[in-house]
Formats: structure tokens, sequence, C-alpha cells
């Protein structure tokens, strides 16, 4: 007898942040539709206490996690390849090991892509700040506020300057693997954002708004190492380096077919951003600059 296919194949990274990735291991098996795979990565970290918690889980994880150790460090977008492709399923959904799902998270965006015959969806999230009380916690929450607010319709000329497909946030169809490749391993960071700009200029991707958050992005205040804001960590500077690289690989590749696309848009709109925040600081004072600041940031 043929094994059924599962549904979804959920992917977790993972490294050294074993107090995460216990929160991440019951906001999947606690889901109210239970047919997938969850696959944990764990890249060159300790396997002792992934295995540890794996084992602790077993009565609500029922034989549905396969654990990959990686002996070497491949970055965050080669993870998720090889776990990607070490299973097969319908669907595919990265949850990372310091985000949360709500428990209907699957079930309402699995019906939702089957009824509208959709590649992806992007569901409401919260944005939850919280602090981690050294290595091993705990983790105290801070605040919890809607992320994004003002997202209705996912749009590729946003996605060209805001990320509204990070990974907790996103579900989609297996399929497009084929049209829009894998994700880009040469890219430490910012990986997910160069996957939704693929994915846009293919396929339309549904919001699913049910009228509460469907998905938790999680964010730590005041930590470092490790413990940081996603599975391998990384700096402002970094993120503004491969953000150019990345802008001038689609703006290059366009100039050199005689054309303009998502290179110029991406280009421009960062260019903009720039200039209005340079302008902004010189005309207004310093706190209402900060204010800003940080509602770009959020």
């Amino acid at each position: 007898m043929t094994k059924q296919l599962p549904e979804v194949a959920i992917i977790t990274r993972t490294k050294d942040r074993a107090i995460l990735l216990e929160r991440a291991i019951q906001s999947v098996h606690k889901q109210t539709m239970g047919d997938f795979i969850h696959v944990i990565i764990n890249d060159a970290g300790d396997p002792e206490p992934v295995d540890r918690l794996v084992a602790k889980y077993e009565k609500i994880i029922k034989g549905r996690v396969k654990v990959i150790h990686n002996d070497r460090s491949s970055g965050m977008e080669a993870a998720s390849n090889k776990a990607i492709q070490s299973v097969d399923s319908v669907f595919v959904a990265i949850h990372d090991d310091d985000d949360t799902w709500h428990p209907e998270f699957l079930e309402r965006s699995v019906e939702s892509m089957k009824k509208n015959d959709s590649m992806g969806v992007v569901v409401r999230t919260d944005k939850v700040t919280e602090e981690l009380v050294g290595a091993s916690g705990p983790v105290n929450h801070v605040k919890t506020e809607q992320w994004m607010p003002d997202m209705k319709v996912i749009n590729l000329y946003r996605q060209c300057i805001d990320n509204q497909m990070t990974p907790i946030t996103f579900i989609y169809r297996r399929s497009v693997f084929k049209e829009i490749g894998y994700y880009d391993e040469t890219l430490p960071v910012l990986g997910d954002w160069d996957f939704g700009i693929r994915f846009l200029q293919k396929y339309d991707v549904e919001f699913l708004d049910p009228g509460f958050a469907l998905a938790n992005y999680h964010h730590r205040k005041f930590v470092a190492g490790s413990t940081a804001n996603n599975s391998f960590g990384s700096g402002t500077d970094r993120h503004r380096y491969y953000s150019n690289k990345l802008m001038n690989k689609y703006l290059r590749q366009e100039i050199a077919e005689g054309r303009l696309g998502v290179g110029y848009i991406m280009s421009k709109l960062k260019y903009d951003q720039g200039y209005i925040a340079t302008v902004a600081k010189r005309l207004l004072p310093n706190f209402i600059v900060g204010k800003l600041k940080n509602r770009v940031r959020s």
C-alpha cells in the first residue's frame, strides 16, 4: 500500500536555542490540522537538546518529526532547501524556532488555498516583542501589536521594499519550485524577501484575515548572539549590504536584457526612502525623526 503524501511539510530551522525550539514544537504540534510532516533542521548546533525535546513531546508528535543534524553550518537558506528536499508534500511552510502559530493556522490557510485554488497564502499576523532573561530564559512578554496593520493584499510593488511574506506568515504549494526555484543559498540574510519577490513575479498570493492573528512574529529586545531575532543572527549592516547586492543583481540582469523591472523598482524605492529620511532629519526635530525610524523598523 502506498503511503499517503502529507499535506504540509513544516520546516523549522534551529541552532542552539532549545528554549525557543521547545515553544516552536508545541506551536506546530497543537495545530487543529494534523496531516503534516515536521522537519527540524539543526544547523551545526548541539544535537542533544534537539533530540531530547523531540523525545519529550513524542505523545503529541506521534511520529511526525524528522530531525536533520548538520555537521557543518550551511546557512539559513541552504538549511531550508535541504529540509524541504528531504520530504515530499503538497504544501510547504517555514516555522522558525523563534515564532509561533495560532492553532488554526494550518487548517484555515490550507482550506483557503484549496477553496480558491491559490498558490500561496499570507495570514494576518501579530508582532510579539519579548525579552529573554539569560541564555535559558525565561522569555517575558513585553507587548503585542498587529504586524503591518495596513496590509490588505499582497502586492509585488510593495514586496520590492517591504517583506510582506516573512516565513511564519506564509504557506504555499510545493509545485512553485519548478517555476521559481528554491531559496537562494548565496544569501546569508534576506533569502525570504528574495523568494517572495520571485514568487510574486509568477503568482498572486492571498491575504487571509479571519479577524484575528493566525501567526506571531516574535522579536526579542536587548538580546545578542544565538538568541537574537532569527535562527542564525544578523546585524543591520549585513542586511544593508545584502539588500544592495540583491538590488544590483536584479538591476544588472534587467539592463543586460534591455528592460526595467523589479530591480529598478527595488532600487528606486530604496533610494526614495533614503532621500525622504535625509530630508526629514534636516527639517524635523530629533525626537520626531526617532519615532519615525522606530515605526519604519516595525
